[in-house]
């Protein structure tokens, strides 16, 4: 699955204001900010206000706080070089620039830097939360919290975490996790090498990583998620859930509409669905209270299938290349089983049904079983090459 996570980042803006560590000693204040020495480095703060009736935008290099919550918009800069001298302190944070603007309701947070930086920066911003934030910093952390409209945020090497967003977001980092919490819309996400992991989303969200896991508490809509190299959890979706992994599980615990899964280096776990479409290359199959039409294929798993009391089902198939099938029905299910085994072991299927007979094929290597559950219904069709089928009596 590729992620759609399209980014509409700017050229922004900046200025500032002040704030003064415990302990710092002030050296010297001027219209660019105050200097203070911190032990071995020298630290230039800047601070600033903006009035924003349109959107917020940042662009900054280093870890950046945005919060909303306050009665106006301010925003602290800190700048930090390792230095000997007052006077080489100065040469170097000059060359680091920060640029406030105003236009058309639009403010613009921009810091600019030299080419090769010896200094380091680090941005705090406290906003009213009400208009749509643009974040972007060349590396660093993003902090995000109490945003009442939609937040773009990347990082080109950082965590991102988010937490009591009201609308939409869209975050990016191309080298470490991301936390969100509480996002009243959907989500686009990505991350080039670390975590995702989700509390809860009030829309259709899309979620990719590189190289970890996806770990997605609820999903108000559709889910879609994807991993080169890691886990898939899902508690809840509000609607259908397409996963994919090249190298860890995938579990998904209830979901709105159909399951859509594919795993080439893990097992499937699939509670709650209307309907689910599941290959396995590498590892096993679990469905339980499952509804609709099951299709499962595992080529070197087992599958393992428990159709809870009640669950309307239609036509399904269940196929595994070396591996076994144990399907537990409850009593009271209308259904048409067939099943059919081709592998070179005695015992291949096993009913616990008197309904449903268990026949030798002239072939030693095959065995069949057919028959109808409570005057029979949709077929539910089970295919081993590689294993043996079970048809037990679900315990109630």
């Amino acid at each position: 699955m590729t992620s759609r996570c399209t980014h509409r980042w700017f050229r922004l803006g900046l200025a500032g204001l002040l704030f003064l560590s415990a302990g710092s000693v002030a050296v010297a204040a001027e219209a660019g900010g105050v200097l203070t020495r911190e032990g071995a480095y020298w630290v230039k703060t800047e601070t600033g206000s903006l009035r924003p009736t349109g959107a917020l935008k940042i662009r900054t290099r280093g870890p950046v706080t945005v919060s909303g919550g306050a009665s106006t918009t301010t925003y602290t800069l800190k700048t930090r070089v390792k230095a000997g001298s007052e006077r080489e302190a100065r040469r170097l944070l000059s060359q680091w620039t920060l640029r406030n603007t105003l236009l058309r309701d639009v403010a613009t947070l921009t810091l600019t830097w030299p080419e090769h930086p010896v200094a380091s920066a680090e941005m705090e911003v406290r906003t009213t939360g009400g208009s749509p934030l643009y974040l972007e910093t060349w590396s660093g952390d993003v902090q995000v919290y109490d945003i009442r409209s939609d937040v773009f945020a990347k990082t080109g090497a950082g965590i991102i975490q988010m937490d009591r967003i009201a609308g939409q977001v869209e975050a990016r980092t191309a080298g470490g996790n991301v936390r969100l919490g509480k996002i009243g819309g959907g989500v686009r996400c990505f991350s080039g090498g670390g975590t995702i992991e989700v509390d809860r989303t009030g829309g259709e969200s899309w979620f990719e990583t590189a190289g970890g896991d996806v770990l997605l508490s609820q999903v108000g809509g559709a889910a879609h998620a994807s991993t080169a190299g890691g886990n898939i959890r899902i508690g809840r979706a509000g609607g259908a859930v397409i996963a994919r992994s090249a190298g860890g599980r995938i579990e998904v615990g209830e979901a709105g509409g159909a399951v859509v899964a594919a795993n080439s280096g893990g097992s499937i776990q699939v509670g709650q669905a209307k309907g689910v479409r599941l290959e396995a290359t590498g590892g096993s199959i679990r469905l339980r209270g499952s509804s609709g039409a099951l299709r499962a294929v595992s080529d070197v798993g087992s599958i393992l299938a428990e159709l809870i009391p009640g669950v309307l089902l239609q036509d399904s198939a269940l196929s595994t290349g070396r591996g076994d099938i144990t399907v537990f029905l409850p009593s009271n299910i209308a259904l048409t089983v067939r099943a059919l085994n081709e592998s070179d072991r005695i015992g291949r299927i096993v009913s616990e049904f008197p309904e449903i007979l268990v026949k030798a094929s002239q072939q030693q290597s095959r065995q069949f079983a057919e028959g109808a559950l409570n005057g029979g219904g949709p077929v539910l069709q089970l295919t081993s090459t590689g294993g043996t089928i079970y048809l037990r009596r679900l315990k109630q």
